[in-house]
């Protein structure tokens, strides 16, 4: 694998992250922080890599609460 020097250690970041929310080993949002992207950008990347989502159906049924959208 040829990378520009400046992205291998981003690379790596991510990888990681991708394989530690893929165990379970570690949440969404560690996982984000991890790779140094948003919650948003590494949910979009897990879906790039066709990782599953690691929730639950009750983290489905609190998502409303947690929105808290008024």
């Amino acid at each position: 694998m040829r990378l520009p020097p400046n992205r291998v250690e981003v690379e790596l970041k991510q990888e990681l992250a991708i394989h530690l929310v893929r165990e379970r080993i570690c949440t969404l949002a560690q996982g984000a922080r991890l790779a140094e992207m948003n919650r948003l950008e590494f949910e979009r990347l897990l879906g790039e890599r066709h990782v599953p989502w690691p929730g639950t159906l009750d983290d489905v049924r609190r998502a409303p609460e947690a929105l808290d959208l008024r």
